[in-house]
């Protein structure tokens, strides 16, 4: 009996080695915080993965449009000797909508550029799709102060 009931329950079960999928939350936050590292290095090659073709930013009345348009600048700012000293996501709230979802968060960015420093925060929310392989991408990045 006993031996009966463990085999009903064995194909339910899975395999035992197949990793748990992680919630879309979960997988959203996991891709923001992959953009975080990958600006905080200023690696465009570690960012293009999560962006869209189409990636659009808006950011202080400005608009950049593409991923080579967002990308290119981040890789002058390495060759040039650029060193991001902070960059934070804080106070994230990640909502999912089906295949979409947002993330907003209050961004704190500190970094040296020819010997001066900057710093810049505000409030970002990001829109991310679900493409049909499964990973969550970058397609709209909208800053404020």
């Amino acid at each position: 009996m006993l031996a009966s009931l463990i085999a009903c329950l064995l194909p339910l079960a899975g395999p035992a080695d197949a990793p748990a999928k992680p919630s879309p939350d979960a997988a959203v936050s996991g891709v923001l915080e992959e953009l975080r590292k990958g600006e905080l290095v200023l690696d465009a090659d570690a960012l293009s993965p999560y962006l869209a073709a189409s990636f659009t930013m808006v950011e202080s009345g400005g608009r950049v449009s593409g991923s080579f348009a967002y990308l290119e600048p981040i890789r002058r700012l390495r060759e040039r000797g650029a060193e991001v000293k902070e960059l934070r996501f804080e106070q994230a709230l990640i909502r999912v909508y089906g295949a979409s979802a947002v993330a907003t968060y209050h961004y704190r960015k500190t970094w040296t550029e020819a010997g001066a420093r900057h710093h810049e925060e505000g409030w970002s929310s990001d829109v991310f799709e679900l493409r049909d392989d499964g990973a969550w991408i970058l397609i709209h990045r909208h800053r404020g102060r």
